[in-house]
């Protein structure tokens, strides 16, 4: 009865934690400053950056460093839509998101034959040859000279809200896929071949048809976040949105937050950019040191991320409350 009293209690914590940031949230926009607004909109993109690819890199297993293919791609898809075919941004959204999809289908069947470092030097691969053919395609992307797109119209205020509501609005969408997916047959699946694929397949998984799941999932909602990034930022180019440090920097979120977890992106991402805005600009010589000392600190002392310490606190509390001498028990 105890620990189902420990978990009741936890659960309503968390409800009421999770009600007053979404009321927090809610009214960030009116109340603080564009410079607040623009870097929680980047938080919210970087959390669901990393919680994508946490899809094929946490829950699967698969380091896929060239997932920035599908931010590419979407940021791209998005742009020559509203650009050239003069459509709006609904269409072009959707647009990003069938053309990650289906990249990642094709892909997937291709290299997902491939484990540990290859798959992830074929990844890069991937997204460096695509990325090549987009600066080459002259007449429809710009080539080197990037594309602009269409910017949304508006005061400046508004315009940074719509982004910032529209970005949360998808860190939701995905953080209740990823919640779902940890307690379904897919999660539970993925979790199997990150631990042993073989012994998962013997055991009659369809490794294959369940990694390409994963991907195309990571690469959907990658795509359409690069979708709404080439709306609001209203300029891409070929080196910018498929730059492979930002999925070094996706890693390292992943790595502070916890690799396999729900929240664990959203942490990372919270930590690493704001320490980035407030500490990293002031010291723009020693941010990589910064950077390499908070990694080997977060190896050396939580492998499996700051939210480990919360499942640590849970485990502590509830071995506490066993321990605890209940009255007339005669100690």
């Amino acid at each position: 009865m105890i620990p189902q009293a420990i978990g009741g209690k936890w659960k309503t914590a968390g409800a009421l934690l999770l009600a007053v940031l979404a009321l927090l949230l809610a009214a960030a926009p009116f109340l603080l400053t564009g410079f607040w607004v623009r870097l929680l909109t980047y938080i919210f993109m970087f959390s669901v950056l990393s919680s994508a690819l946490n899809i094929i890199a946490g829950f699967t297993g698969y380091a896929a460093f060239g997932n920035m293919v599908f931010f590419g791609l979407g940021a791209y898809t998005t742009a020559v839509l509203m650009s050239k075919a003069r459509l709006g941004f609904v269409p072009a959204f959707l647009g990003s998101a069938l053309v990650a999809g289906i990249t990642a289908v094709l892909l997937g069947l291709l290299l997902l034959r491939l484990k540990g470092h290859y798959f992830a030097l074929g990844t890069l691969g991937a997204a460096e040859a695509v990325k090549y053919l987009i600066e080459n395609l002259t007449g429809l992307t710009g080539g080197g000279q990037g594309l602009t797109v269409p910017p949304l119209r508006g005061r400046p205020a508004t315009v940074n809200t719509f982004f910032y509501f529209l970005m949360l609005l998808l860190l939701v969408v995905i953080l209740l896929v990823v919640w779902r997916l940890s307690r379904n047959r897919l999660g539970y699946a993925l979790k199997a071949i990150r631990a042993n694929e073989e012994a998962a397949g013997v055991m009659g998984i369809d490794t294959t048809r369940y990694k390409i799941t994963a991907w195309v999932l990571s690469a959907l909602f990658t795509g359409v976040t690069g979708s709404i990034y080439a709306y609001w930022f209203t300029y891409i180019d070929a080196p910018t949105v498929f730059d492979v440090m930002w999925v070094v920097k996706m890693f390292v979120i992943i790595l502070i937050g916890g690799a396999g977890t729900v929240f664990g992106p959203v942490i990372g991402a919270f930590i690493l950019e704001t320490i980035s805005e407030l500490v990293w600009s002031r010291f723009l010589n020693l941010h990589l040191g910064i950077l390499g000392l908070i990694i080997i600190l977060v190896v050396l002392f939580m492998p499996r991320g700051i939210i480990s310490l919360v499942t640590q606190g849970r485990s502590l509390l509830s071995l506490a409350h066993r321990r605890r001498p209940r009255e007339g028990d005669g100690r």
